[in-house]
């Protein structure tokens, strides 16, 4: 399978010293690639420190995150785990979801399959799923919730081009 090239543009960079060219690509299966080349040295190394502060913003928001989610596990995990305990795996799925949404109970038994079991699953859905746990659980932790706000103050959409 081979990249074909569709459209090449060429044009002025954003400081008009120089020019960025954007080529589109195609597959054989019409998957799409696009990159932008920038053959300006001062667009490209302000690129480049944009890249360098995304980057720098997005290991923060994973460090916030890990920390909310190693808070909960110290805090929860045996209140979480207790809430399900002697329950059926249909059961936990409602207690988890309020019988709507995601995932759906098909779903549901797969992950516990896979997880190797319900406790297992429902220990993973306590990090990967934090703050719906927290909203099953009815608590308001303000230190996570502060974490959790600050990460997501942290979010921004990332741009197109390579």
């Amino acid at each position: 399978m081979s990249w074909e090239v569709m459209q090449t543009k060429t044009g002025p960079c954003a400081c008009g010293a120089g020019t960025e060219t954007y080529v589109l690509e195609m597959d054989d299966w019409n998957r799409t690639r696009s990159a932008t080349q920038i053959h300006c040295p001062g667009c490209r190394k302000k690129r480049e420190q944009e890249l360098a502060a995304d980057q720098r913003r997005e290991d923060r928001r994973d460090e916030l995150l890990r920390r909310a989610q190693e808070l909960a596990m110290e805090r929860y995990s045996v209140q979480w785990l207790s809430l399900f305990a002697g329950m059926t795996k249909k059961a936990a799925w409602q207690r988890y979801t309020d019988g709507v949404g995601h995932p759906a109970l098909g779903t549901f038994y797969q992950h516990i399959k896979h997880a190797g079991g319900l406790s297992k699953h429902l220990e993973w859905c306590l990090t990967s799923d934090l703050e719906r746990c927290l909203r099953v659980l009815e608590i308001n932790d303000a230190e996570i919730a502060e974490l959790l706000k600050e990460r997501a103050q942290l979010w921004k959409p990332t741009s197109g081009s390579m």
